[in-house]
């Protein structure tokens, strides 16, 4: 079974490489996997930094309402109301 596995995955490998290198369209097909790598690659990078920049605005808003929760608090135990606060 191991010999019978091991000469099929040789076949897939020998199949793609002579479909990757053949003279006539493997430059061609090289490119074309390249550029969609690249793609890819850029695809992500945009992804991936929309989501960091939502997770810190999410951050920054939620640590200004806590802010804002601690504060409140520290009024409300001090007796202040929203009257007393000037802005």
């Amino acid at each position: 079974m191991k010999n019978i596995l091991a000469m099929i995955a040789g076949i897939g490998i020998g199949a793609t490489l002579m479909y990757l290198f053949d003279p006539k369209g493997g430059n061609r097909r090289r490119a074309l996997i390249r550029d969609k790598g690249i793609s890819l690659k850029t695809k992500t990078q945009k992804a991936v930094s929309g989501k960091i920049a939502d997770l810190k605005n999410r951050s920054q808003g939620l640590l200004h309402d806590a802010k804002d929760s601690f504060e409140t608090g520290r009024r409300t135990a001090r007796g202040e109301t929203n009257r007393d606060i000037v802005h």
